[in-house]
């Protein structure tokens, strides 16, 4: 054998070893940035995903930022979400899209809910951020949104189990969801939210106007047992009696996903928990039942309170004795969702 042909032998099977030595999988996986743009917080997940099955290999990063639509949109007098807001939003989009680019995401997608089917302007809204920052986006119903929730909080629980319940609190909407014993999901979806019963709580017990009052603190133990009185009614008249009975019934597995769930009550709560139950958010509650908003120390002081009498009041009407409170969003449920990409 030519000393020529020694080296070119030896340059291939160093190509092929290389080759063979890269991760088969790399042809398959692609960095993207989800975004979830939600009612009161926006929020960005970039993550390295797996194409043919959507399971995320590796979260690189995941960010969040309040831009309070679902507050905007309460106190419009037409409907519309007004110029400031969409502009706060766009800003933040694309400051959350160069960290993304920094991290060298590929693909990006976003998706809005509830508050921008309400909005007059709401579908305009999402043409413009698709021109403006170039992140496919768009309006999603309230099913798909739960449909994406509980996928994502299988995949994180890497769990097919049917006994799993997914509540989701939002600024704008409230879902339950749950699989059916046919395999089909039942979804609970009600307008009863983190703002809307902040400002029930506003407008119809401490009969104050919604469009000028912001934060129903303090709030007196009266107008709290009031609070609790009219939520755990409602819980207990809108719930599908299928949720009811398999709550009742057997161990359902309660995720408990947004930022009521996650960041709210367990900082009422003074710590941080793999799960909270009913007897925790009561003392919680009462500790800070009546304090004025500076006591909060928080950007959501004006409905942490009101917050914990929502999820209370649910728990006492279904008789959730626990809840897992899970670091998920719609943007974790967007990667394993082909026809967004």
């Amino acid at each position: 054998m030519s000393i020529l042909t020694r080296v070119f032998l030896t340059g291939l099977l160093a190509c092929l070893c290389y080759a063979s030595a890269s991760p088969a999988q790399d042809t398959t996986v692609v960095r993207r940035a989800a975004f979830d743009i939600g009612s009161a917080v926006i929020k960005c997940t970039i993550a390295d995903v797996d194409i043919p099955t959507g399971h995320i290999v590796k979260t690189i990063e995941t960010l969040s930022e309040k831009v309070d639509f679902a507050e905007d949109l309460a106190r419009s007098y037409d409907n519309n979400l007004s110029k400031e807001i969409m502009a706060q939003g766009i800003i933040v989009l694309k400051k959350l899209k160069a960290i993304a680019e920094q991290h060298t995401a590929q693909e990006y997608s976003a998706v809005g809910g509830k508050v921008f089917q309400d909005a007059r302007n709401g579908r305009a809204y999402f043409v413009s951020i698709k021109k403006e920052t170039g992140i496919s986006s768009r309006i999603i119903s309230e099913q798909q949104a739960a449909m994406l929730s509980y996928h994502a909080v299988r995949q994180e629980l890497n769990s097919t189990s049917r006994d799993l319940l997914v509540w989701d609190i939002g600024a704008g909407s409230m879902q339950m969801t749950l699989r059916r014993q046919d395999g089909g999901l039942l979804f609970y979806i009600d307008p009863m939210s983190s703002v809307s019963f902040k400002n029930i709580v506003i407008g119809s017990i401490q009969k104050k106007d919604v469009t000028t009052t912001t934060s129903p603190n303090p709030v007196s133990a009266g107008q709290v047992e009031q609070a609790l009185t009219f939520i755990r009614s409602h819980a207990a008249v809108t719930v599908p009696p299928l949720i009811t009975s398999r709550l009742h019934q057997s161990n359902l597995f309660v995720a408990g996903i947004g930022g009521v769930h996650y960041y709210g009550v367990p900082e009422m709560m003074g710590v941080r928990k793999e799960s909270y139950t009913r007897d925790d958010v009561a003392r919680a509650l009462q500790e800070w039942t009546d304090k004025p908003d500076a006591d909060f120390n928080s950007e959501f002081a004006d409905a942490r309170l009101t917050n914990l009498i929502l999820v209370l009041g649910y728990m006492d009407a279904l008789d959730i004795k626990e809840v897992y409170p899970l670091k998920i969003n719609q943007a974790d449920g967007l990667f394993a969702a082909r026809e967004f990409w």
